[in-house]
This record gives C-alpha cells, structure tokens and sequence, in this order.
C-alpha cells in the first residue's frame, strides 16, 4: 500500500501550503499599534502595510500638499486606531519590496483603508506604479 502513504504525505503537504498562504485574524488592543503613517503600522518589532489603498507619503513627499494631506491622513489613521480600544488585524501572506508584512486593519467591522478613502485621505491601490499626489 505505497500509494496510502504517499497520498497521506500529499494531503499534509496540502494543508500545510493552504495554511500558509491563508490570512489569518487577530483582535488585538489598538495601544499595541503604531501609525507610522496612514498606511504603515508596527507592532512590536514588525511592520505592516496596509493593502488596499494608498495615503499620501510623509517622510518623502514631493509637495507641500502631499506632505499636508500625509500628515492629516497619519493623524486621522491614529485617532481611528486609538479611539477603537480593539481592533482586528488580518494578517495576509507575503510581503512587500521593502519586506514588509501585509495587513488589513479593521475598525468596528470597517476596513480602516475604506474609511481614510471616503474622507478623502487616502486613494485605492492595488500594488504597481502609484499615482502622484502633487
């Protein structure tokens, strides 16, 4: 019975490799997060970038502008974070080019990229070549 054996070690390998590319929640408390900037975290000694939009840069900004609306977008992304107590943090695979993990942060069950967009702070974005905010 080999083929047993192997279909066993087929299907381990199978849930190991869904397990790791699944993303996987947390809740945890909002006081163990840092904004680095409106789409930038780090807890403890990782960093997180959220997916799903894009704010405007703080430390490299190419305008007043874009360094204004990055600054409003980092205040606004900590008041959200700190009024929330909890948060939901959904760690997805892989990493970004500056090796950062990928996140999602979700405050009382909204994304915290959708709410920095409807208010004007924040764009969407899927990854590739971004849009100038100057």
């Amino acid at each position: 019975m080999p083929w047993v054996k192997s279909s066993v070690v087929f299907l381990a390998a199978m849930l190991l490799m869904i397990q790791s590319t699944a993303a996987v929640g947390e809740a945890i408390s909002a006081r163990k997060i840092y904004m680095i900037d409106g789409d930038t975290i780090a807890i403890s000694d990782q960093r997180f970038r959220l997916v799903g939009f894009d704010t405007p840069e703080t430390r490299h900004a190419k305008c007043s502008y874009e360094l204004a609306l990055g600054n409003e977008a980092t205040r606004r992304a900590r008041q959200l974070v700190e009024n929330a107590g909890i948060v939901d943090l959904i760690v997805l695979p892989g990493r970004d080019k500056y090796g950062r993990g990928l996140a999602r942060l979700v405050i009382q069950g909204e994304d915290l990229g959708s709410r920095l967009i409807a208010e004007g702070l924040a764009r969407p974005y899927q990854g590739g070549r971004r849009q100038s905010w100057c």
